[in-house]
């Protein structure tokens, strides 16, 4: 088998499993660990795979590297009133000795500033802005998984974090979309960040997406999430009714507009 041969079977297998260890894909291709590194060290920047510590990634049009970056501080200032009015509802479900997961985003973040300091709590979360916001709370038990460091969203992103969050379970998740459509499902801009997500929604029993009212129509390249797979969401008043009406009459999530 050729280098070439190797590498293309090598894209379509972290292609179909999202991402994938070195040694995974070792056993795969039926080569040595020191092979698929030395083909890995070859791929051009544009390739869709992202070799990370101890794995690969596969990335489609990944928009940290497309020039509309997504910008944290600026989602912060964006929305903000109705950002910190969702964050307090969604405080106000947490209950002492819950083992809860925080999103990234500017929502997760005013989630994790919001958390009681004096409620016992585990927190997981793989954003390093949660991680030190939720770190200065006396009462909270952290979990953080580590990894690749993206500054724009403050993610950090690894395959052995991943295996790690695997490990917990929680009781309720809040999650972030950058996008919320009905027919085409819940959104995220860094494609990156998928399997992240969708690890943290199939790591809880309840599963909590916190979005603005200006995400609800709107898609984004990185699907990762169907409206169906939450149990609660929580927006703001500001939300047009057109896109409250299939939600409610679904008749089995729970909807605050607050």
């Amino acid at each position: 088998m050729t280098k070439e041969e190797r590498i293309d079977r090598m894209r379509t297998y972290v292609k179909l499993h999202n991402s994938s260890t070195i040694q995974e894909i070792a056993d795969y291709l039926g080569v040595s660990h020191m092979t698929v590194r030395r083909d890995l060290g070859t791929i051009s920047s544009s390739d869709h795979m992202k070799v990370i510590h101890g794995g690969v990634l596969y990335k489609e049009d990944d928009i940290e590297t497309h020039g509309s970056r997504y910008d944290l501080e600026l989602a912060k200032i964006t929305m903000r009133e109705e950002k910190l009015r969702i964050a307090r509802k969604a405080v106000s479900l947490i209950e002492q000795e819950d083992i809860i997961i925080i999103d990234a985003g500017s929502t997760g973040e005013f989630i994790a500033s919001l958390l009681p300091e004096d409620v016992p709590l585990t927190v997981i979360c793989y954003a390093l802005n949660i991680a030190t916001i939720v770190s200065t709370k006396k009462n909270c038990s952290l979990i953080v998984t580590g990894g690749y460091f993206h500054q724009s969203s403050k993610v950090l992103e690894s395959v052995e974090g991943l295996a790690l969050f695997k490990q917990n379970r929680a009781n309720k998740t809040f999650i972030t979309a950058s996008g919320v459509n009905y027919e085409l499902g819940v959104t995220c801009s860094n494609f990156f960040e998928r399997t992240t997500k969708q690890t943290a929604l199939q790591s809880a029993s309840t599963r909590i997406l916190v979005a603005d009212s200006s995400k609800f129509g709107v898609v984004k390249s990185g699907h990762y999430a169907d409206i169906t797979d939450f149990d609660i969401i929580i927006t703001d008043s500001n939300i047009k009714q057109e896109e409250v009406a299939p939600i409610r009459k679904l008749g089995n999530i729970t909807l605050y507009c607050v």
